[in-house]
């Protein structure tokens, strides 16, 4: 019987945050659990074969955290897992009712907010690398050769698919942000 399970991309796969939770909760759920998280975590998941159990995953993007954010969620029971980036993740056990580390709607709004403005970040890069690469392709196709070309047209694609991914996350992030 397998003891370890290696997903690759888990974050990009589920960029949502309450998607993101949902799928670690499960992964508990069947037996699979994450003991740490680290930088390297959004490309690379290592999860260890063990017993079901009901786990409250929180994912809560923070760039800068005041110096209580870990010993004040620590205190209320929640084992923080390690961080990616910004993103916190924390981890409770429970048996019966599911518990929330965001209390009220506007918690939830301020954790999504600050989502969709670190992925508009990305969105801005990527629309600015993009606009770059079409206007050499436009105005100035004779400083290139062919296959410089060919490259800036296949990089001008893959933004344009990333771009257009990362407008239809904020999109959706925002939408469940409203309701």
């Amino acid at each position: 019987m397998k003891t370890k399970r290696i997903v690759f991309f888990p974050f990009f796969k589920r960029v949502i945050p309450a998607d993101f939770e949902n799928w670690l909760e499960k992964m508990a759920a069947d037996g699979w659990h994450i003991e740490r998280v680290r930088q390297g975590s959004s490309m690379i998941m290592i999860f260890t074969k063990g017993m079901p159990k009901k786990y409250r995953y929180v994912y809560d993007l923070r760039a800068i955290a005041n110096k209580d954010y870990v010993s004040t969620y620590e205190q209320f029971g929640w084992q923080h897992l390690g961080k990616m980036a910004s993103v916190n993740i924390w981890r409770m056990e429970y048996s019966d009712k599911r518990p929330e580390a965001f209390t009220d709607k506007e918690s939830i709004k301020g954790r999504n907010k600050r989502t969709i403005l670190a992925i508009s970040f990305s969105f801005i890069l990527s629309l600015l690398a993009l606009i770059a690469i079409s206007i050499v392709l436009i105005f100035f196709p004779s400083i290139i050769s062919a296959d410089e070309k060919t490259q800036l047209i296949i990089a001008a694609v893959v933004l344009a698919v990333f771009t257009l991914m990362l407008g239809a996350i904020m999109i959706i992030i925002n939408k469940r942000n409203i309701q």
